[in-house]
């Protein structure tokens, strides 16, 4: 086991050493992307904290101006089977690829709004890696973070949209009044492994 994980390094290295930048004109990508997330969970007595994994697949389609920058827009879906959650994330992507002698950085940062849990911001800036695949096709393997935004209530640890606040000044009978829906954010710790085209 251990001889074919060195072998599977010496090939990508060897792949690596002739990668080439990306040409101008219209450039797309598909990923695999994990998102490790802590949630907070009623348990048997207090609040839990357990972590879990969103698991699934983006893709971006834009425009390579240069070299070094390319713009697009993308979707994405990821689902934990443990916690019963998802991110749809809808965004703008902008990218550069880098090249210093045989090493092939690149940066990628996303933006734009997640569809669940109440909807709200997403963010998503990555480092990584990229080796050449043959002559149009790269293989990009990256870590990064991603701030998701959803919508929570103030003072339940439950997915509780609506924000509502009792008025007490109104004496003998305090009321309750809708403030509409109150943002929160989570960090994840993101992994990604897809290829451009």
């Amino acid at each position: 086991m251990k001889r074919n994980w060195i072998l599977l390094v010496i090939v990508l290295l060897g792949v690596a050493a002739h990668a080439r930048q990306p040409h101008r004109g219209y450039r797309g990508f598909l990923e695999w992307g994990n998102d490790i997330r802590t949630d907070n969970y009623w348990g048997l007595y207090a609040i839990e904290r357990k972590t879990s994994v969103c698991t699934g697949f983006m893709t971006s389609h834009g425009y390579q101006f240069n070299p070094y920058l390319y713009v697009g827009a993308g979707l994405g879906f990821e689902y934990s089977n443990v916690s019963d959650r998802h991110i749809i994330p809808l965004f703008l992507d902008g990218r550069t690829d880098l090249k210093f002698g045989r090493f092939t950085p690149f940066f990628d940062v996303r933006l734009g709004v997640s569809l669940t849990e109440g909807a709200g911001v997403y963010f998503s800036p990555t480092i990584g890696y990229r080796f050449n695949w043959g002559r149009k096709v790269g293989i990009n393997l990256g870590v990064g973070m991603t701030l998701q935004g959803y919508g929570c209530h103030m003072y339940s640890m439950y997915y509780d949209f609506d924000h509502y606040d009792e008025n007490g000044d109104r004496q003998p009978y305090p009321t309750v009044e809708y403030n509409g829906v109150k943002q929160c954010n989570r960090v994840l710790f993101s992994i990604r492994l897809g290829f451009d085209f």
